[in-house]
Formats: C-alpha cells, structure tokens, sequence
C-alpha cells in the first residue's frame, strides 16, 4: 500500500495535482478494499468507471478535457502501480462495447443506456 500511502502524502503536500480527476476521493478507497480483501483472501482491485458525455449542464466538453481526464487517469495509475489494491479504469463506452453482441437482452440494455445517457 506504499504507493496509495505516497501518493496521499503528496495530494495532502499539494507535490500532486489533479485538476480533473478526483484524486483525494479514489486515494481513500484502496485502504478500505485492501482491509476487506485480506479478510476474505480475495485480491483487492479498484476500477475506475467514467463518463464522457459531449456536454455537462448545456456545456459542450471539449476533447482537450477529456484527453487531460485520461492523462491524469493514466498518471494515477502508474503512480499505483504495484500496490497491493491493482488500479484499473474504463470508460462507460469502452465497457458496454465489450458486452456481446449475441445477447440481445444486452445489446438492447447498451442501446437504451447509450441513448439515455449519452456517458
């Protein structure tokens, strides 16, 4: 958990900043899930699912943010890497498009949360 413990150590130090990725938030989670992991002796992961919608209350997000989301995703992830919780992040699309196809019932659920959604 050093990595987790380092990188709250420079969020706290502000030596690290995220501007669109809430870092503070998913830095607390890796000491929870290690502790229920231990006592189920189960391996620990903390996924990291988001949403790029095209705008955000009638604002259009330009893809220069969300490309900076990512980045910052990618750097909180190297920065975790090798900690006992494994880190890993997706977004809304990438994992409804990894949903088969020969499901209907699921192709229908991708369907209606694409169009409601938008994420």
């Amino acid at each position: 958990m050093a990595q987790y413990e380092t990188l709250k150590d420079k969020l706290r130090s502000r030596t690290e900043r995220f501007l669109c990725l809430d870092a503070g938030q998913l830095v607390k989670h890796p000491f929870g899930l290690v502790t229920e992991g231990r006592r189920k002796t189960k391996i620990p992961h903390l996924v990291y699912l988001f949403a790029e919608p095209k705008e955000r209350a009638g604002k259009s997000i330009s893809e220069e943010s969300k490309q900076r989301h990512r980045a910052e995703i990618a750097h909180f992830a190297e920065m975790a890497e090798g900690a006992e919780v494994q880190f890993g992040a997706i977004s809304y699309r990438d994992w409804l498009r990894s949903w088969p196809d020969s499901d209907l019932r699921l192709a229908g659920h991708r369907r209606a949360i694409l169009e409601r959604f938008d994420p």
